[in-house]
């Protein structure tokens, strides 16, 4: 597989939780010259608005060269400022509505500008904490309407949504990949896809390799974040520190569907310095892929559609432990 490695440059920043404040807050020349240290960093997801507050395409174009960073994809944010906290593309306000499209467009279009023709949005203030607080059926329209209204806003720009099962709503409107998929046929444009954390695959009960081969058999998927946790909650941990057997798998899957697209590493290193932590990140994507070579990606494939399960743990663990033999 063709490895681009970009990372969300949130992360490089000040970052904070619901009990603390980490690192020190930096501007965006500051982040993207610390993401340039970062080893195999190619890409940055930036984040509208805050990462692009007093900048042009010229100026932000500048220092993306000058830093040798491109811009994976924009992310952007209908969730954190206080008018979106009531919901944002499913606000019973029609003027919040209203904004949080306008964000999508303007989005699109630094997108545009930059060259990457991307973008991604989890909306996660839009959803319920409690039994009886929304009408299911008129957000899930507005929802629809909303999305339908940016992404043929300009067509050859890539809208794609992130799904979550919950935080900060203790339940999101799109929770996992079926409803995604299913909001995707709703809307009915190309343009419209998915973007599959694994993360948050975990934390739903998926299997992500699973969820990334029903994405591609639907043409859409768009971008891949790349994390881990104990299933429990959304902790952005480094990707295969914890459920390494689902990463090893996740990354076979990547390359038999031929994705050519973006590893975004969506990690939360509060605690850890960031450019080791993002270093290790991409260090794990090509450990496991070495793993996959070792083994043999087509003998791999033919044990798998032999559900040949115990050889296949036999053999990786061999492998782990430096025994080669067949």
């Amino acid at each position: 597989m063709n490895i681009q490695y970009s990372v969300i440059l949130a992360f490089m920043g000040q970052m904070k939780d619901r009990f603390a404040t980490y690192h020190e807050p930096r501007g965006l020349a500051e982040k993207l010259a610390l993401t340039a240290t970062i080893e195999g960093a190619q890409g940055v997801e930036a984040v509208y608005p805050s990462d692009f507050q007093g900048m042009t395409p010229g100026t932000f174009k500048q220092l993306l060269n000058e830093n040798g960073l491109t811009v994976s994809s924009v992310n952007v944010n209908v969730k954190s400022e206080p008018k979106f906290h009531q919901g944002a593309l499913t606000s019973r306000d029609p003027g919040i509505r209203a904004e949080a499209v306008q964000y999508l467009k303007v989005g699109m279009d630094w997108a545009a500008d930059l060259g990457v023709n991307l973008i991604t949005v989890c909306p996660l203030s839009d959803g319920h904490d409690y039994p009886f607080e929304i009408d299911y059926g008129q957000a899930w329209r507005w929802l629809v309407e909303c999305l339908s209204e940016a992404a043929a806003y300009r067509p050859q720009v890539r809208v794609s949504v992130e799904y979550k099962q919950s935080e900060p709503r203790a339940r999101v409107i799109v929770p996992n990949a079926g409803v995604v998929l299913h909001l995707c046929d709703q809307i009915g444009l190309d343009n419209v896809g998915v973007t599959v954390d694994l993360g948050h695959a975990l934390y739903a009960s998926e299997t992500p390799a699973q969820m990334l081969s029903l994405a591609a058999d639907a043409n859409r998927l768009f971008l891949v974040h790349i994390n881990d946790n104990y299933r429990n909650w959304d902790w952005d941990l480094m990707p295969g520190t914890v459920n390494y057997w689902d990463w090893l798998e996740s990354l076979l899957m990547l390359d038999e569907i031929g994705y050519d697209g973006w590893l975004v590493s969506d990690i939360f290193p509060a605690r850890t310095d960031p450019v080791e932590t993002l270093s290790a990140c991409y260090r794990s994507i090509q450990y496991a892929e070495t793993l996959l070579d070792r083994f043999g990606r087509d003998k791999l494939r033919e044990m798998i559609r032999q559900r040949d399960v115990i050889r296949v743990f036999d053999r990786l663990q061999r492998l782990m432990l430096g025994n080669e033999r067949s």
